[in-house]
């Protein structure tokens, strides 16, 4: 077993050399290298002291099991004086019980016995009921076997039969309570009846209507009215199917409204991903524009109608936030005034980034346009960084979704490495 902790360790040394070496070592396969090592340096421990523990001395014993376990087996390794070794397997056995205990323990079960066997029965006296025929003394180690001198009236496991006569039935039962190599015999004498049973408003309902509708010939079934001195008021019972409609029908609405609003949900963070992904672009077009010459009423114009015109001729698909743009565009030529169309701008993308930019061009337009590609043009800088952060933080993800894999991988390596040492040891 040393030697397969051994290769397992070279195998892991190979591994973080060869990919230190080429400078791919990161930090899930730093994680995985560790998790690795510990767990092969935690194996090692536990072989070793498994070697450590298996000298049984001069006095060599192993322990018995507990009393009435089945016999186990104990594999060893003997070696004889000239140093040759060999496995054998040796049967251990459970220990017993003394001559006094035995006894003991069927004096015990002789005086429980007729408790145990009552079952729901009173009295063995007057039996109307199964009785409970143990094979086995409860909490004790005693097994019983059974025997009646009238199996036709009580069955080996307690059952009372059909053919038990009504003035009730003497029978004798005998007892062999065993332990080990000693046994006991007891003699009970019961006495059975037949079989009580209660019969159900369901049994008595369908004989009295048998006995008030013995005209075959008549148009109506007459059901009774009364019933073991009990009076009874019939009517039909509701159908149920209106019920069951309306529960499927709102469980199937609750279904419904709940993958709809996950969809609606799941649309919603898929357009702000998106629209914050054309943010740097965006901005970096604002800023080239500004700085050749344009206001920013016409940079925001060329955007949106280049967009537009590339969105006619199909060299773009929808891009939600140059959507937006043009919204502006249009609400500023339709009337509404540039201040208002930047801040509705701001408040409809719903990010922070947007709302920066919508703060911007609305100071620019209160306080003068001084500073303001400046300031545009640090903002490019910080959209293009907090993209490359998501990226990574992206990446990041990824590889943390890779982790199971590559475990997996890692467990599909061992056992290649693990099964022919396995092999080569027994050979």
């Amino acid at each position: 077993m040393a030697g397969i902790h051994l290769i397992a360790g070279a195998g892991l040394l190979l591994w973080y050399f060869w990919r230190k070496r080429n400078g791919k070592f990161d930090v899930l396969e730093k994680r995985i290298f560790l998790f690795a090592v510990i767990g092969n340096i935690a194996g090692l421990a536990l072989t070793a002291s498994a070697y450590l523990n298996a000298g049984l001395g001069t006095e060599p014993a192993v322990e018995k099991g507990g009393y009435g376990e089945q016999v186990r087996e104990e594999a060893f390794e003997v070696s004889r004086g000239n140093g040759e070794s060999q496995k054998i397997t040796v049967l251990v056995p459970s220990r017993q019980y003394g001559e006094e205990e035995t006894r003991e323990w069927l004096e015990r079960a002789e005086k429980v016995l007729d408790t145990v066997i009552l079952g729901e029965n009173t009295s063995l006296q007057h039996v109307d009921q199964d009785l409970n025929l143990v094979t086995q003394i409860p909490d004790s180690p005693v097994t019983v076997s059974w025997d009646t001198n009238e199996p036709l009236l009580v069955g080996y496991e307690g059952e009372l039969s059909d053919e038990i006569p009504a003035e009730g039935a003497k029978v004798r039962l005998k007892a062999v309570l065993s332990l080990q190599e000693e046994t006991q015999e007891c003699i009970r004498q019961i006495v059975v009846y037949p079989k009580q049973t209660e019969q159900t408003l369901e049994q008595l309902i369908h004989e009295a209507a048998e006995e008030q509708n013995t005209d075959g010939s008549d148009t109506l079934y007459y059901l009774p009215g009364e019933v073991d001195g009990q009076k009874l008021t019939w009517r039909r019972a509701p159908e149920r199917t209106g019920g069951v409609i309306a529960i499927f029908s709102l469980l199937a609405a609750l279904l419904y409204g709940g993958t709809q609003v996950e969809k609606r949900e799941e649309a919603r963070r898929a357009r702000e991903e998106e629209i914050q992904k054309d943010y740097p672009e965006i901005v970096s077009a604002l800023v080239l524009l500004l700085g050749a010459g344009m206001s920013m009423r016409k940079a925001l114009e060329r955007l949106a109608l280049d967009y537009q015109g590339r969105r006619r001729n199909g060299r773009t698909a929808k891009r939600p936030a140059y959507e937006e743009l043009l919204y502006t565009w249009q609400e500023m030529e339709s009337g509404v005034s540039e201040l208002s169309a930047y801040e509705h701008l701001g408040a409809r993308c719903q990010g922070t980034s947007y709302r920066f930019l919508a703060t911007l061009l609305t100071q620019n337009l209160k306080k003068g346009s001084k500073g303001l590609l400046e300031l545009m043009e640090q903002e490019s800088s910080e959209a293009f960084e907090e993209r490359r952060r998501r990226a990574r933080a992206e990446g990041e993800k990824a590889g943390t979704k890779l982790l199971f894999p590559m475990m997996l991988m890692l467990g599909v390596v061992f056992l290649l490495i693990l099964v022919p040492a396995f092999l080569s040891f027994d050979a």
